[in-house]
């Protein structure tokens, strides 16, 4: 390999890092050897460029920036306060698509983990495939539900499992649906998330799942981050809150959405 392209693919790397460092305020070195597939050695390197760069202070496992956050997403359990009645109502409206026996994908999220909590109680078999620890502690309560949890690296913001693993683990199943939860959604952007090592984990469940259904409130409507999960017409249903318009919710409708309002 060249010395033109060695400093090319860490400069790539350090700019994975940087965004990283942006939206969450730290990175941890098990973390990066798992996404960018390189050595805790080259990892440390990265990071004492950024450090001399000023971007960041190195701590022991990682490192801290020195920058405030542009796009940094808030706790899991900060999240679960938010609209929470209607995070309740659009939950409970998802579970009219599930049916016994499919095999599920459920997303990480304050929203999606309702879904699971309005399942009903006499449900004779259904499997529930996530990457979620929240997801997968309300389906434990469920005796006939089958839960799967892939491999990975747990992402302590989302307590979500990510990373190349994790993705793989869910190549192996043909889902009817995958219950989406997302940071924005707009016609021009899509769907869109703000975590790099979450993004390949829910294409993944899209890829392999027939049909992808949404759970997001209107608050997340025309909220565009940084990395597009897919294009608003790969979406089948869209479930929200009142608060999208009529407006809105017939331009959605117009690139082949079904739009629920609860």
């Amino acid at each position: 390999m060249s010395s033109n392209e060695t400093t090319h693919l860490a400069i790539e790397r350090q700019q994975i890092i940087l965004d990283i460092l942006r939206q969450e305020g730290v990175v941890r070195t098990a973390e990066l050897k798992e996404l960018l597939k390189v050595s805790p050695v080259t990892i440390r390197a990265d990071l004492k460029e950024l450090e001399r760069a000023g971007e960041c202070e190195i701590i022991w496992g990682g490192a801290v920036s020195t920058k405030p956050a542009t796009e940094r997403e808030s706790l899991l359990e900060e999240r679960s306060k938010i609209h929470a009645a209607e995070k309740r109502r659009i939950g409970a409206a998802a579970v009219d698509y599930i049916q016994t026996g499919q095999t599920i994908f459920v997303d990480a999220g304050s929203t999606t983990v309702e879904l699971v909590r309005h399942l009903p109680k006499d449900l004779e078999y259904l499997r529930i495939v996530t990457p979620a620890l929240n997801v997968a502690v309300a389906a434990s309560h469920y005796p006939d539900v089958e839960l799967v949890m892939p491999g990975g690296v747990l992402r302590n913001l989302t307590r979500a499992l990510v990373g190349t693993q994790t993705a793989r683990s869910m190549e192996m199943f043909n889902a009817s649906w995958f219950f989406l939860a997302t940071g924005g959604f707009s016609i021009k952007s899509g769907i869109t998330t703000g975590n790099i090592m979450e993004v390949e984990v829910k294409r993944t469940m899209a890829r392999r799942a027939k049909k992808c259904c949404v759970l997001a409130d209107s608050s997340k409507h025309g909220r565009e981050m940084s990395l597009v999960v897919m294009p608003i017409q790969n979406v089948d249903v869209l479930i929200t809150d009142t608060g999208l318009s009529d407006e809105d919710a017939s331009a959605l409708a117009a690139q082949g959405v079904e739009i629920i309002r609860v």
